[in-house]
């Protein structure tokens, strides 16, 4: 499904189930940046060495946002 296809549905969405969506998705995005996560990504921000970075890319699959 596509982010338009999903826009579409949200938008067909009672206003209930529209706030029991986000409410969700807000739940679930919490539980990606636990504390470790927070403090690996401080690290690796004020590590200024290019080698160790990671690219946008890298950084998703870490996080579970692509595969």
């Amino acid at each position: 499904m596509s982010i338009a296809e999903l826009k579409a549905e949200v938008d067909r969405l009672s206003p209930e189930d529209t706030e029991q969506l986000m409410a969700d998705i807000a739940t679930k995005k919490r539980r990606l940046f636990t504390p470790e996560i927070i403090e690996e990504l401080s690290r690796r921000i004020d590590d200024k060495d290019p080698s160790h970075g990671l690219t946008l890319e890298e950084f998703g699959k870490r996080l579970g946002f692509t595969e």
